[in-house]
Parts: structure tokens; C-alpha cells; sequence
């Protein structure tokens, strides 16, 4: 395994070293962790670009399919070094492999991540060493006794020569149970033995292999085993010798594709790296970041992760710290080549280094391809090298001051910068004269800015923060100071330089009043009222920046209510989809269904003689055919509609309406055209309306309604034109026609069957007078045909 490149000094200043072993924890192999120890800055845009897009299609396939199997990846570096491999060390490799083509093959079956499938598909397959393998280990590592012809052959007879001796020695301890201190066959030196009696040591003669701790027996080879137990001990050398000859053979198999299985375990380490970047990408919350050639610096509401209360336990488990109470403060900084430098000014420990450190941290880690604990919309640049000057460097060994020390360590940076270069410089111009020091801050900024690089400094210099005023290349940002509690809030207010609080700091540490008062007084007033000025210029922002956070925060919520919605109305159409499928489907069944039972009546109806076939019980054909829309309908939720005497109801299956004229039980009587129908309950749903109790109750006084006559005929609604045929083909279209009418539930029918010789007219009248279906029929009115047709009312 390969050792990772050391680390520069700027990321070494921002601790991304740290950070890294906080991503590697979450690898599950070796090779993983090294592969996220080495990760580095990029240099071109493309390859920023192209890590994340793989880190982003791991975080998809680690949210839908959960973990990689990884199980027994391993780096096989070291064991290939070897001129012969043992069995354990050839099974660790080929463990291994397997991982490595598990991965492969788990990306390869799906089009869904084409960069992991793309970077999988290099895996080598190395088919034919799994396959051997297969023949060569059982499935956890032991040798198979398949593994050669002659294996197997030597542990058959071996196993037939131990059930030999066990057999010899089993009959040897019944003859001479007196003399055995237990009935137990032992291994001595890898030679079969049974316990003797000391006083009985001569009752078994034999080789005496080995006395018991207690000297009460004697574990004894008895002289009738001993060529059985010489046969035993060679067939054992012989297997030993047919493993060795086994172990060098597969050893071989490795070792000829040994730069295959480097090359496998090295891909499949780098996924392991990229799957443990997605878990903390979920676990920190961070974004995708777009990158930048043109010096753009967007970092929104970014968070350390070594600050980051989301990552305490990580934090904890790595690096054995314990979970603090406090929540980190998001970070927001803009640079850009029309606002190329930031001077960051505020209270002591009021988080100006942290937000340098941040900035830096976080920079480092979108362009290695690591998650970014940021907002949506972050946009880092593609810089050659992050300079980083932060904390006191005084050198005893080179006699150098503190300032000493940071000028060696600033000239050095001066020399090495470029305009792609990202320079953070911590507390610049302090540790010598005041003056002198803001004059040289100010001048190393000037020159920063003619470099083109981009530039953050914190500083407590006044005249730093002025200058940083009068340059309109240059973006004033201080630490938010929160005067009711006298505490930092720790957060990065843009557009106005801060106050250091060098007094408000002394005067809370219990310096004497005297002291503050002189030292205000010192001052004097014109410093008094820009110090306010700066207070109040930071309350308004403060406000500011409030209710900005107020409106994001509704928009958010907003946007999540909104996905909500959108959620529920998504899940409701898919439902809808799936139950109309169902639906269709189970009305198909039905229709085949009921076409089954229809063709199965008819066809017995045919077969039926005419005579016999007027006895035919219409109800109860109809019955058993609709039987399956019955039963499918009970399964059918409906809307609970309580019905009452004298509401307006329809029959579902026959369509008619009418009034409820009573109930009882499950059946209802329901009126309709002046006929009183008895049908089932279940089978009515209410019709939108008023109820004809309430329609009568509605009137100043009652009205009498006299009930339709029975003996109106309903309005026709089918007829069948018979002129022309014959008897026995008319009465049979006739007897299908009335099938289908009472099916369908009309309430009458027209034949028209012509004048002529009136044969035809007698013996349809004559059917009908028989038909049960038929309840009563007459000659047709002059606008219905007059005597060439018959009206029949049917039975329904």
C-alpha cells in the first residue's frame, strides 16, 4: 500500500489532514482509508468536475441501494511479495478478488450510475483465478478434499484406517476393561492411545507414549495398532506433501496475474474512498459545488467539520474528543475578480481565524473531490495552491522574533504566489508598531492585489480597515458582536469593518474602572462617536441579516411544504394508476366471466325444446349470470349513504329509479313507474334530490297523489321486426329477443310481425300469453303499428 503524499503547509494550517482522517473512518477497508488519506487538490476544472459527479452518483446508489459489498477486500501487496504463498494468504487474496468483481459486477448490471460502471467496468474480472478458487477453497478457506484426484484419495483411505484403528482399540478396552481407567481413545504425537491403569501396565502390552499428570495411567499404543498407526501417520505425510504441491500450484495461479489483482484492489479501494466520501457527504449534509476559472469564490453557510456539531461523534470516535454544547455558525464569504481581497476585522476570539480556516478548509476539499458542508449554489475556485499564514511561528533556533518568524514565512508565500492562487493571511501587520504594521499590511494587500490572487486577512489595525474602505477592490467584513449578551455570535457580517473591543474585553475580564476610563478618555471623543458609529452600523445589519435568515427560513419551510404537496399529489396519482389497472383488470375477468356464463345459458337455452323453454325462469338466468359483478361489487367501498323511506334511489346494476316506499332488513321496496320493485338493499345509492317526505311537509297543506294506473304501459324501448320469416324461426328470434330484454331490464318491447294471413300475428300472441317473462301484451296503436305489431310488457 502506498503512502500518501505529505501534505502541503497550507492545507496542513487548515487541518485538512484532520479532515481527512475524519472521511476516511467511514471506509471499509485499508485500502479505502489510504485511498482517502491521499486525496490532493486538483488542477483543472474537468477533473473537479468529473470527482464530484462520481461522488454524486455514489451518493444516489448509497441512498437507494445502501453499501457496496466490500466484505474481504484487503491489499494484497505485501503477500504477493512472496515467492510461495501459504493457503491463508492465497484465500486472503482471493477474498479479495471477489470483492473487487462484486463491486464490479454490482455496477455493471445497471445503467443508473454510468461513471461508477464506467470506473467498475476497469476492474479486471480475473475469471478464470475465481473459478479455480472455487474448485481449490470451501467458502470459508478450508481446502476442498476435491482439490485433486489424489487428495481425495489419501483422505479416503486415511479415514478408513482411523475407523481401523478405532474399531481395534474399541474391541481391546472391551476385552480388557479392568485394566482401562476410561474408555477413551486418545491422540498422542498424532498416534492413536487408550488410558491404562498404572497397576494393570501390563495387561495391554504396547509403546507407552506418555504418563497422566496424576500418574494414574499410562496412555499406551497397544501393540496390535502400531502398523495400523505406521499406515495412518504415512498416509498423513502424504497429505501433507499433496498440500504443499496443492498450495505452490495455486501460489502460481496468483502470482502469474499479480499486476491484474493489484490493478483490481486498487479500483476497488478508490470506490471503498469514494463511498465513504458519500456517507459523509449525508452524514455533514453538503452540496455539489460548481467550479470556477475566472477567480469566483461563492462559499454559502459554510461549516467546519471539525467544528460542526453534526460530526461530534465522528469527531469523537477519531480523534477521542468529547461532545461539545455549541453549534457551529455558518459561514458566508463572496470573492470575485472585480472584489478580489476580504479584511475581516472584529472582536478578540470573536472567530476571524475560523472563518479563514473555513474558507481555506472548505476550498481544499470541494477541489479534492470531497463533500462541501455548504448551501446549494457554492462555487469554489480552481487555484494552484492554498497559502495559508495563521498563528504565532517565533524560531528560537534561528533567533527570530514572532514578526521575525511571520515576515520569513510571508516572504516566502510572496515569492510563490500567482494570480490562481488563494492567500489567507491571519492577524496581518500585528506583533510590531501599529503604524509601521498597517503601512506594511497594507502594502502586502496592494501587491496581492496587483498578483490577481484572491486575498482574505484579519486584522484589529484602524488604519488597515480604512484603507480596506477606500479601495473598491477591496470587501470590509467584521465578526457580529452581540452587545446585550457582550458575547461574539461568531458570525460573518459583510459590508462593514468591526470594532476590536479591546476596552469592552478588559473591562468584562474585572480590570479596574479607573484604568477603562483613562484609556477611553486617551481616545478621546472623536474615537467615541466612530466606534458608535460602527455599533449602530452593525445593530442594522444585524437586523438585516435577521430577517433575512427569517425569510429563508419561511422559504424553506415554504419549499418543504410545497415538496410535501407535490409528494402526496405524485402518491395519489400513482395509487390512482394502480387501482385503475386493478380495476380494468378485474373488470376483464369479469366481462370474461360473465361472457362464460352468458354463452353457457344460451347455448342450454337452444338446446331447450319451445315448450319448454317458456318455463325458463328469466330471473334466475339473469341471477346467475351477473353472480360475478355481485360478488365483485361487495368488495367495492361505497360511500355509506344511509337510504330512508321516501328517498329517490337507483339500482346500480338494472339503472332504473324510483322512490323507497319501505324497508326491511336487507331488502327495500323501491317504486318505480308506479310499480313496486323489491330488490336489495346494497344494490341502491342515494340520488341528489329532495325527499318526496320533505317535498310534501314543504306545502301549506297536503296534497293527494293518486298512484299511476298499473295498467300504463311503459315507454317501449326495444322491438323486433319479424315480417317475412317463418313460424318456428320467428318464435325462436322472438324467445332470444325477450332473453336479452329481460337481461337488460326494459320494461317493454315491440314485435312487429305484419298483417298477412295473421299466422304468424296468433302464434307470437299465443307465445307471449305462455312466456313468465311477460306480464301482460297488446295490440300496437295506430302510431305503434296498429294490429301488425304487439306490445309486451315485461315482468321485471
Amino acid at each position: 500500500m502506498a503512502l500518501p503524499q505529505k501534505i502541503s503547509p497550507g492545507l496542513a494550517a487548515v487541518e485538512f489532514d484532520r479532515v481527512l482522517e475524519l472521511i476516511a473512518l467511514e471506509a471499509k477497508s485499508d485500502l479505502g482509508k489510504a485511498s482517502v488519506r491521499g486525496r490532493r487538490p486538483l488542477g483543472t476544472r474537468r477533473e473537479c468536475e468529473l470527482a464530484h459527479f462520481e461522488l454524486a452518483e455514489m451518493v444516489r446508489f448509497y441512498l437507494r441501494e445502501g453499501l457496496m459489498p466490500l466484505a474481504g477486500l484487503s491489499d494484497p501487496a505485501s503477500l504477493l511479495g512472496e515467492s510461495v504463498l501459504e493457503l491463508a494468504e492465497s484465500w486472503q487474496i482471493i477474498r479479495s478478488v471477489r470483492a473487487a468483481n462484486a463491486i464490479r459486477e454490482t455496477f455493471l448490471r445497471s445503467d443508473a450510475y454510468p461513471r461508477l460502471k464506467e470506473i467498475a467496468g476497469t476492474i479486471p474480472e480475473l475469471r478464470d483465478l475465481l473459478s479455480h478458487a472455487a474448485r481449490y477453497f470451501t467458502v470459508d478457506g478450508k481446502l476442498r478434499e476435491e482439490a485433486s484426484a489424489e487428495l481425495r484419495s489419501i483422505r479416503s483411505r486415511s479415514h478408513a484406517k482411523r475407523q481401523a484403528i478405532q474399531k481395534n482399540l474399541s474391541d481391546l478396552m472391551s476385552r480388557h476393561a479392568d485394566a482401562i481407567q476410561e474408555p477413551l481413545i486418545t491422540i498422542r504425537g498424532d498416534r492413536y492411545c487408550i488410558p491404562v491403569r498404572s497397576d494393570h501396565r501390563t495387561a495391554v502390552p504396547g509403546i507407552l507414549h506418555e504418563r497422566s499428570g496424576s500418574g494414574a495411567s499410562f496412555f499406551i499404543e497397544p501393540l496390535g495398532v502400531v502398523e495400523l498407526n505406521n499406515d495412518l501417520a504415512d498416509l498423513l505425510q502424504q497429505e501433507r506433501e499433496e498440500i504443499a504441491r496443492i498450495t505452490r500450484f495455486i501460489s502460481q495461479q496468483i502470482t502469474a496475474v499479480a499486476g491484474e489483482i493489484l490493478e483490481s484492489a486498487r479500483i476497488a479501494g478508490q470506490l471503498d474512498a469514494v463511498q465513504a466520501c458519500a456517507l459523509f457527504f449525508d452524514r455533514s449534509e453538503s452540496v455539489t459545488p460548481t467550479f470556477s476559472d475566472d477567480r469566483e469564490l461563492r462559499l454559502l453557510d459554510g461549516r467546519h467539520p471539525l467544528i460542526d456539531e453534526r460530526l461530534a461523534v465522528a469527531r469523537a470516535q477519531a480523534f477521542g474528543e468529547s461532545e461539545g454544547d455549541k453549534n457551529v455558525v455558518p459561514t458566508t464569504v463572496s470573492l470575485d475578480s472585480a472584489s478580489p481581497a476580504l479584511v475581516i476585522s472584529g472582536p478578540n476570539a470573536g472567530g476571524k481565524t475560523v472563518a479563514l480556516k473555513t474558507v481555506g478548509l472548505l476550498v481544499a476539499m470541494g477541489l479534492s473531490g470531497l463533500p462541501v458542508p455548504a448551501r446549494e449554489g457554492t462555487r469554489i475556485p480552481v487555484v494552484d495552491d492554498i497559502h495559508v499564514l495563521i498563528g504565532d511561528d517565533q524560531s528560537v533556533f534561528e533567533h527570530l522574533s514572532t514578526f521575525s518568524a511571520y515576515l520569513l514565512r510571508l516572504k516566502r508565500v510572496l515569492q510563490r504566489v500567482t494570480p490562481k492562487s488563494l492567500v489567507l493571511l491571519d492577524e496581518l501587520g500585528s506583533g510590531t508598531d501599529p503604524e509601521e504594521g498597517a503601512a506594511l499590511a497594507a502594502s502586502v494587500i496592494e501587491h496581492m492585489l496587483e498578483s490577481g490572487c484572491l486575498t482574505m486577512v484579519t486584522t484589529h489595525l484602524s488604519a488597515l480597515k480604512t484603507f480596506a474602505v477606500d479601495d473598491g477592490r477591496i470587501i470590509n467584513a467584521s465578526m457580529e458582536f452581540d452587545s446585550a449578551t457582550a458575547r461574539p455570535t461568531f458570525r460573518l457580517i459583510v459590508g462593514i469593518p468591526g470594532r476590536s473591543r479591546a476596552l469592552d474585553a478588559a473591562q468584562m475580564i474585572g480590570l479596574p474602572a479607573s484604568i477603562i476610563d483613562a484609556a477611553r478618555a486617551r481616545l478621546g471623543d472623536r474615537y467615541g462617536e466612530t466606534d458608535q458609529l460602527l455599533a449602530e452600523l452593525q445593530r442594522r445589519m444585524s437586523e438585516v441579516l435577521a430577517l433575512e435568515d427569517t425569510v429563508k427560513d419561511e422559504r424553506a419551510a415554504l419549499g418543504r411544504a410545497s415538496r410535501e404537496v407535490e409528494n402526496k399529489a405524485a402518491a395519489l396519482e400513482k395509487e390512482r394508476l394502480r387501482l385503475g389497472g386493478t380495476y380494468r383488470d378485474e373488470l376483464d375477468r369479469l366481462k370474461d366471466e360473465t361472457g362464460r356464463l352468458l354463452n353457457a345459458e344460451l347455448r342450454q337455452l337452444r338446446e331447450t325444446e319451445r315448450n319448454s323453454r317458456a318455463q325458463i325462469n328469466a330471473a334466475r338466468v339473469f341471477e346467475t349470470i351477473t353472480k360475478p359483478i355481485d360478488q365483485a361489487l361487495e368488495f367495492v367501498p361505497g360511500h355509506d349513504v344511509v337510504l330512508r323511506v321516501g328517498d329517490k334511489a337507483q339500482h346500480r346494476r338494472l339503472k332504473m329509479t324510483g322512490l323507497v316506499a319501505s324497508i326491511d332488513g336487507p331488502r327495500a321496496v323501491l317504486t318505480v313507474g308506479g310499480k313496486r320493485v323489491t330488490v336489495e338493499l346494497k344494490e341502491l345509492s342515494a340520488v341528489a334530490g329532495i325527499r318526496a317526505a320533505e317535498k310534501a311537509s314543504s306545502k301549506s297543506r297536503p296534497l293527494a297523489v293518486s298512484p299511476p294506473s298499473e295498467d300504463v304501459t311503459p315507454v317501449v324501448s326495444a322491438e323486433l321486426n319479424l315480417i317475412g320469416q317463418r313460424v318456428e324461426e320467428a318464435l325462436d328470434e322472438s324467445d332470444k329477443f325477450l332473453d336479452r330484454a329481460l337481461l337488460e331490464g326494459r320494461p317493454a318491447v315491440r314485435i312487429i310481425h305484419g298483417y298477412g294471413t295473421g299466422t304468424l300475428r296468433k302464434a307470437i300472441r299465443e307465445h307471449l300469453r305462455r312466456h313468465p317473462g311477460v306480464k301482460s301484451f297488446r295490440p300496437g296503436a295506430d302510431n305503434e303499428g296498429g294490429d301488425g305489431a304487439t306490445i309486451a310488457v315485461l315482468d321485471s
